[in-house]
């Protein structure tokens, strides 16, 4: 990493916030883990909560998704872009301390608006769930992580920004707007279903996938020494997914109270999608060129290429659900569940364990603890998400069937459905443990400075 500047006004090791944010991203990832396996149980066993009113389903789920969204997928957002952004600017973060204190601060208000959730205190909107106080402390946070990531950019010394760059800023800079727009408790009919739909849809395609991609454009040039690619791929994918990204939020409405034209759009742009993915993957597939290899010792790369399949999955699921006449069939079944699931648990997640297997080495000086709990985690994660997914849509689908048979089927894929997904949460707790005991006992390594011209620049 390179040195501080000459003249600055405090002094703290360059990736102090990044590696304090991916503590607490995975400390997030446990909990909203082992709370999710909860909200499994409980629809096993609804009687499970009778004497426990805050601890009921739709307490528990609200909070599940609140956690692993904004505590485990925001947090190791934050991370991302302050170590990532300084990398490709060659300048250090421009305060460190402040990007510390800005994810602690998240992390304090996501766990009081957490303890308020439980007493029944929310605005019973789908990850829009936390009181007012809090949605105002979390909306300047993530003005903070703007600023620290858009002054470290304009000090920057590399003059030519990296696709990352591209996808961080705009993640930085879209998030804020996304989460004042959904929060706002000014709307309510038909106008709150619309916002409640861009509010969703805009946290997966204008805050999360941005992040995932940046991710991405960064660990698999580093990773494989291969430069990008292609430069105009990288631009293609970028702006169309900032042109469509923000437009596709009827679909999860449709046939609802809003507007035909806004469900017409919200399926026509959903469709669009497939070409920020598509070509983000080709190009980071021909990216590896020569260097698939790489996949059986580089752990940072395994999950960056899982993720990007996962990616093309999920789209392709996404645009399938957005199609009229397969909604009116799964829309309000387990299918959209199962959609989220591989969304959150696998794709994005994916990615953010692409950043925390690259980075985190590089930040403590040390290689993993053990790379067997490392392969542990990667195969245990993908095969039980895959497996809960496709388990989550098969619910979907049974759920359309004859009511003589569906419910009887529907706990038996409910049950396996959980118990894969108690594979998952093992595999988190393995990789906390693997990442505490690194730090610590992990085997010295040399920590170098990826080059500029190891992830290339765009011509």
């Amino acid at each position: 990493m390179v040195e501080a500047r000459a003249g600055t006004t405090y002094q703290v090791e360059p990736d102090f916030a990044a590696r304090q944010s991916i503590l607490w991203a995975i400390a997030w990832l446990v909990g909203g883990a082992t709370i999710t396996l909860a909200v499994h149980a409980l629809l096993l066993r609804p009687s499970l909560s009778a004497d426990l009113p805050f601890l009921t389903y739709g307490r528990i789920r609200g909070i599940a998704e609140t956690t692993i969204v904004f505590g485990w997928l925001g947090t190791v957002g934050f991370a991302a872009l302050y170590a990532i952004l300084p990398r490709i600017a060659e300048v250090q973060l421009h305060n460190e301390v402040l990007g510390a204190a800005t994810t602690l601060t998240w992390s304090v208000l996501l766990t009081g608006g957490i303890v308020a959730l439980l007493f029944g205190v929310n605005q019973g909107r789908l990850l829009a769930e936390l009181p007012a106080g809090a949605d105002l402390g979390l909306v300047l946070m993530l003005v903070f992580v703007l600023y620290n990531g858009g002054v470290t950019v304009v000090r920057r010394r590399e003059k030519t920004l990296y696709v990352s760059g591209w996808y961080l800023l705009a993640a930085a800079l879209l998030a804020p707007v996304v989460f004042v727009v959904g929060n706002l408790p000014v709307f309510d009919g038909v106008t709150d279903v619309i916002v409640s739909g861009f509010y969703l849809n805009g946290i997966e395609m204008l805050w999360l996938l941005p992040v995932g991609l940046a991710v991405a454009y960064y660990v698999v040039p580093v990773e494989t020494g291969n430069a990008l690619y292609s430069s105009a791929l990288a631009r293609a994918g970028f702006w169309s997914l900032i042109f469509a990204g923000g437009w596709g939020g009827q679909r999860l409405f449709l046939k609802g109270p809003g507007p035909d034209y806004l469900e017409s759009i919200a399926v026509a742009m959903t469709v669009v999608l497939l070409v920020p993915v598509l070509s983000s993957v080709a190009n980071l597939f021909a990216t590896v060129r020569g260097r698939w290899h790489l996949l059986a010792q580089a752990f940072g790369l395994r999950f960056a290429v899982t993720a990007l399949g996962l990616l093309v999955v999920w789209i392709v699921l996404v645009v399938l659900g957005s199609i009229p006449s397969v909604s009116r069939f799964v829309g309000l079944t387990a299918w959209g569940a199962g959609v989220r699931h591989l969304a959150f648990f696998g794709v994005f997640s994916s990615f953010a364990f692409a950043f925390v297997y690259h980075a985190y080495p590089l930040m403590v000086g040390r290689d993993w603890y053990s790379r067997r709990l490392a392969s542990f985690h990667f195969w245990t994660t993908e095969i039980g998400v895959l497996t809960g997914t496709v388990l989550l849509l098969a619910t979907g689908t049974a759920q359309t069937a004859a009511p003589v048979e569906g419910p009887s089927v529907v706990g038996v894929l409910r049950l396996l459905t959980a118990v894969a997904f108690a594979a998952v949460v093992a595999a988190q707790y393995a990789f906390a443990y693997n990442t505490f005991r690194t730090a610590r006992s992990g085997p010295y390594v040399r920590v170098a400075t990826p080059a500029a011209v190891a992830v290339g620049s765009p011509s």
